[in-house]
């Protein structure tokens, strides 16, 4: 901030401001034995210990002649010692936790920053376990999240573009990027578009998302939303930025494509022929979790002639102690899934345990006597379910659950057809979608062949020299300069 040679400060103001918040202290003393004067921290957010010993001492020992001096107060012993010289600028830094001495006999406050700050300890994210790389995750304290992707990119050219977000709440948000490897068009886009941002708060980073994404009508995420600091320096080397806002341990990168979100920090843990076989998986996964229970509707209902007579027999007697047509019977069963599988999210752990249990049985075993829905169907919906899981990405995988409904209920009108004209829209609908104005089917549209060495199959480590193209970034290969040969 720039000196004034003036002072705009009133406590009488800034009092008034600071009305019925009992959880802001004020400690009145006096300089010279007769100049008033009051600090302000709020309790709970400021460590007492530390300004009563680095703060409040010094300035009480120093005479008003000492305060003014400007060079003489910004050696305080307390941390990051600042002027402010505006009642509205005081205000919003003891709201924000400093610690702040205002003197109307002086022409500045002044503000420092000793917090104490309860905070989460650093555990693994519950949604996202791994098995061989770091057990860690980011938590709801940005200082700390700062702290843990410096500590992984030990690297000056680590860089935190940060903006102010929310007329109310007032929150921290960065653009984190690796300068030299990151495409400082995308980042300085992405930065101004977040500082312009007109709301009251960000309760969840899902507020950015929403703003971001050029498609906010599709199913399909276009930023990938973590907790894993591993999985955020990985993007970051790759020229990829991230987004960090205060009071989350969620943060998001971009650009991503559709492959980013069933790929997991595993895949490059083990060996290639490892990896590469849990990414088939995982496509496999995908392919059953969409059309599994859209093949057994469109089979039921019109296809039966292509069941071979040793199953048909079987499941038409199955099917016919059923009363009800097979979509009816197949969205029963699939919604009562769903309302478990939201039940066990949403309970405490020991009681969302015991529900999907008792669910389970109920719908397994009672449903099936109860002549609700056939034995063949069970088996279908407990695949569909157990392949929806394998997709790492929770919004991916919701966004497939989705995805699922809608085939069936195409598919239970038009039959095979539904799910062939489903499937062309939905590739349809992915080419023409963008994450941060790159295409989203990348490498397969626009095709670029070098980059299928990380994708359906990954490849050895040392075949990974090149960087994935849509991130558009100049430095193109990884370890080195780009005269290295791919």
């Amino acid at each position: 901030m720039d000196e004034k040679s003036h002072s705009n400060i009133d406590l009488k103001h800034i009092n008034e401001c600071l009305q019925d918040c009992p959880d802001i202290v004020r400690k009145q003393v006096f300089i010279d034995n007769d100049q008033q004067a009051v600090f302000f921290y709020i309790d709970g957010l400021a460590d007492f210990n530390l300004i009563q010993r680095d703060f409040i001492n010094p300035i009480t020992k120093m005479e008003l002649k000492q305060l003014s001096d400007k060079a003489r107060v910004n050696n305080l012993p307390c941390n990051e010692t600042s002027l402010i010289y505006d009642s509205k600028e005081v205000i919003e830094s003891i709201v924000s936790g400093n610690s702040v001495f205002v003197c109307e006999a002086l022409p500045f406050a002044i503000s420092c920053t000793l917090m104490d700050v309860e905070k989460r300890g650093i555990e693994e994210p519950e949604t996202e376990k791994n098995v061989r790389g770091p057990h860690e995750g980011f938590v709801e304290y940005l200082p700390t999240n700062l702290a843990i992707l410096r500590r992984k990119v030990k690297n000056s050219k680590l860089k935190f573009k940060s903006t102010t977000i929310g007329e109310q709440t007032r929150q921290t948000v960065l653009v984190a990027y690796i300068d030299g490897i990151a495409n400082m068009e995308i980042v300085d886009a992405v930065f101004d578009k977040i500082s312009e941002l007109q709301i009251d708060g960000l309760p969840a980073i899902g507020y950015i998302e929403q703003s971001l994404i050029s498609h906010p009508n599709s199913l399909f995420p276009q930023f990938l939303a973590t907790e894993r600091p591993d999985k955020a320096m990985a993007a970051l080397l790759e020229g990829r930025i991230v987004i960090i806002q205060e009071g989350t341990p969620v943060v998001l990168v971009a650009p991503v494509n559709f492959m980013s979100f069933f790929q997991a920090l595993d895949d490059y843990s083990t060996l290639w022929v490892h990896g590469s076989f849990l990414r088939m998986l995982r496509f496999i996964a995908l392919i059953v979790a969409i059309l599994l229970p859209s093949l057994y509707i469109a089979i039921t209902s019109f296809h039966y002639y292509a069941v071979p007579l040793t199953l048909l027999v079987p499941l038409a007697e199955s099917r016919a102690k059923v009363p009800f047509p097979p979509i009816i019977e197949v969205l029963i069963l699939e919604a009562m899934v769903e309302m478990v599988r939201e039940a066990a999210v949403r309970l405490p752990t020991y009681i969302g345990t015991a529900i999907s249990v008792v669910a389970g049985l109920i719908i397994g075993e009672a449903a099936v006597q109860a002549g609700i829905v056939s034995d063949l169907l069970i088996v279908i919906v407990a695949a569909t379910a157990v392949a929806s899981y394998v997709i790492p990405s929770y919004d991916m995988s919701l966004a497939i659950r989705i995805l699922r409904f809608i085939f069936m209920i195409t598919t239970s009108i038009f039959g095979i057809i539904g799910i062939v004209v489903c499937t062309a829209l939905t590739l349809a609908h992915l080419l023409t979608i963008e994450s941060l104005g790159q295409p989203f089917l990348q490498p397969i549209s626009p095709m670029t062949t070098r980059d299928f060495k990380d994708t359906l199959v990954r490849m050895p480590i040392k075949a990974l020299r090149r960087r994935q193209g849509m991130t558009r970034t100049d430095n193109k290969f990884r370890g080195g300069s780009d005269d290295g040969k791919e």
